[in-house]
């Protein structure tokens, strides 16, 4: 362990498949106070992920921007509508959330590793 945290195989890591996404659309999920809707563009597909910042981000600074995505995850549903992936964030310890833009010369669909 180290400062506390479980240690895992570096191949644990390489099963998830993380993908630059392009933010086409956003839009606050009524009727919640933390899930926005996000229209992500991949390169060769589309997708909707629902992620829980919209109490700290609001559309006007996701969209339009690209960011990290992790794909290869069970599809959930929150407040009835089918999340595809998850966006990768940084959060302290005070639960203020980060977002980790990718530069706009790096295509939507790049593997990250």
């Amino acid at each position: 362990m180290v400062m506390g945290m479980e240690l895992y195989d570096v191949e644990d890591f390489w099963k998830f498949d993380l993908r630059v996404g392009f933010v086409k659309e956003a839009e606050k999920i009524k009727r919640t106070r933390k899930l926005i809707k996000l229209i992500v563009d991949f390169g060769k597909e589309e997708r909707t992920i629902i992620s829980g910042i919209a109490d700290q981000y609001n559309e006007e600074e996701l969209k339009g921007k690209k960011f990290i995505f992790v794909l290869n995850l069970k599809p959930k549903k929150l407040s009835g509508v089918e999340s595809r992936g998850m966006l990768i964030v940084g959060e302290n310890e005070e639960g203020k959330v980060y977002l980790i833009p990718v530069p706009d010369e790096i295509p939507a669909g790049t593997k990250v590793w």
